[in-house]
C-alpha cells in the first residue's frame, strides 16, 4: 500500500542546532522584555502560567518526581522549579543539542537528564513518576501519511503489512472513530506515545500541541479564522516536517484507560488584556509592522494549540 512514515528524529540527533527559527509559544513567553508578554493578563512566563493552571486540577504542590519529555532548552521546567523547589525533574529528550541547552538553564538545580528517544525507552524506566509533561513536541514524533480508508475494508487477518495492521488494530482497541476523508494523516507516534504513559498508569499527564480539530473561539471568529481540518496537517519546517495533532484521539485513549480527561486550548490558561490596540491588530491581522504580526500570530496560537490533562482515577 502507498503511504509515509514521516520522521524526525534524524533531524533531532544529527542537524538541529538551534530552535531561534523555531518560536514556540513556550520560548515566545520566556523573556519579561518581550513585546507579547505585555499583552497578558498576567505578565508571566509560560511554565508558571501552566503550573498555576494544573493547580486547579490536582495538587501539583504535592508533586515530587516529574518526567518532561522533549523539553525544548528547559525553560518550563525552570519555571517549574522555581514554582515548587521540591520537584525531583528528569528531561528526556532525544536531541543531544537540546540535552546541553537543557543542563545549561537547569544548572543550578538538581535535574536528571537522559538522552534517548521516548518510543524506545522500556516502560520499567516510567516507575514512580507522579507527572509526565510532552508540551510542543508531539507534532515531531512519527506520522503516517497518505493512508487509504480502504484499509477499514479489509480483514484484519488479511492484511501483510505490520504497520496498517498496527493502525487497524489500534482503531478497533480504542474505537477511534473512522477518518472522514478518502486519504488520511495518522498521528502515530503520539498514540502510542499517549498510550505508553496511561497504560503505565502515571497518575498525572499533560499534553499540549497545535491541534488539527482547532476552531476559532466564537467571540473572535471575526478576527481569527481557524478551520478545523480534522486531519493531521503538514508544518513545514527548517530540515523536517511536523504534523498537527488529532486530540479526540489521544481522549479516547485516555478515557480507555480510566482516566480524567480535560482538554482545552491554550488560551484557557493564558488570557490576553482586550483594548483598543489588540482589536486594531486583530482586525489588520498585525500587517503593519513587525511586533504587531508577531502578536496577531500568538494570540492565534492561542487557540490552534489544545491541551490535555489526564488524571488517573482511583478505583
Amino acid at each position: 500500500m502507498d503511504y509515509k512514515l514521516n520522521k524526525t528524529d534524524k533531524y533531532h540527533k544529527e542537524n538541529l542546532n538551534t530552535l531561534g527559527w523555531e518560536l514556540t509559544i513556550c520560548n515566545s513567553l520566556y523573556s519579561d522584555k518581550s513585546a507579547i508578554r505585555k499583552i497578558l493578563i498576567e505578565n508571566e512566563s509560560f511554565g508558571r502560567l501552566l503550573y498555576r493552571h494544573l493547580k486547579r486540577f490536582f495538587s501539583v504542590d504535592k508533586v515530587k518526581k516529574v518526567l518532561e519529555i522533549g523539553g525544548g532548552y528547559g525553560y518550563l521546567m525552570r519555571d517549574f522549579l522555581e514554582m515548587n523547589s521540591f520537584l525531583l525533574p528528569t528531561m528526556l529528550d532525544i536531541s543531544p543539542y537540546l540535552i546541553k541547552k537543557q543542563q545549561e538553564i537547569l544548572k543550578n538545580f538538581n535535574v536528571t537528564f537522559i538522552e534517548k528517544d521516548f518510543l524506545l525507552v522500556d516502560d520499567t524506566m516510567l516507575a514512580g513518576y507522579d507527572l509526565v509533561i510532552m508540551n510542543e513536541n508531539l507534532g515531531d514524533f512519527p506520522t503516517i501519511v497518505d493512508l487509504k480508508r480502504e484499509i477499514f475494508n479489509i480483514p484484519i487477518d488479511a492484511i501483510a503489512d505490520p504497520l496498517i495492521k498496527k493502525i487497524r488494530n489500534l482503531f478497533e482497541k480504542y474505537s477511534l472513530p473512522l477518518p472522514e476523508k478518502d486519504i488520511f494523516n495518522f498521528n502515530l507516534g503520539a498514540i502510542e506515545a499517549t498510550e505508553k504513559l496511561c497504560r503505565n498508569s502515571i497518575p498525572y499527564i499533560y499534553i499540549g500541541e497545535h491541534s488539527c480539530e482547532a476552531q476559532s473561539p466564537p467571540q473572535l471568529s471575526r478576527f481569527i479564522n481557524i478551520l478545523s481540518a480534522g486531519n493531521p496537517e503538514k508544518i513545514s519546517l527548517m530540515g523536517h516536517d511536523e504534523y498537527t495533532i488529532k486530540f479526540s484521539y489521544l481522549e479516547n485513549i485516555g478515557k480507555s484507560f480510566g482516566y480524567k480527561v480535560i482538554r482545552g486550548v491554550f488560551g484557557d490558561f493564558i488570557p490576553f488584556r482586550w483594548n483598543k490596540k489588540i482589536e486594531y491588530i486583530l482586525v489588520t491581522k498585525g500587517k503593519y509592522n513587525d511586533e504587531d504580526e508577531m502578536i496577531y500570530h500568538f494570540i492565534e496560537d492561542l487557540y490552534k494549540y489544545e491541551f490535555l490533562i489526564l488524571i488517573k482515577l482511583i478505583k
